[in-house]
């Protein structure tokens, strides 16, 4: 039992790592989509940093961060891991979301 899904995010040809959540669910898509929204706010116009530039790898790095750190556990113990890529990991319920990070999306 579960409510696997995983997420990625896209630059062009660029790609990031995958991150799955065993028990996250259509709510970690959600998440994403926000945090692209007020990132990409946040960022226009600047491009000084990878994160400005919408570099994958670093925009899921600080996407992890942002998740979790209001978690109240001194360590992630729950059930999300790192893939290289959709095929790296469990995603059976809820299947694969990319995440284009070069449109303005309506989130």
């Amino acid at each position: 039992m579960g409510d696997r899904i995983s997420v990625s995010f896209r630059n062009g040809d660029e790609e990031s790592v995958v991150l799955f959540g065993h028990w996250a669910g259509m709510s970690l898509v959600g998440q994403a989509k926000k945090y692209v929204k007020e990132l990409m706010k946040e960022c226009e116009g600047k491009h000084t940093y990878p994160l400005e530039r919408m570099e994958p790898n670093t925009v899921m790095l600080d996407f992890i961060f942002q998740y979790f750190k209001d978690c109240p556990d001194e360590r992630i113990k729950r059930s999300y891991y790192l893939g290289k890529d959709e095929n790296d990991g469990d995603n059976s319920d809820n299947g694969h979301h990319v995440i284009d990070i070069t449109k303005k999306h309506e989130f």
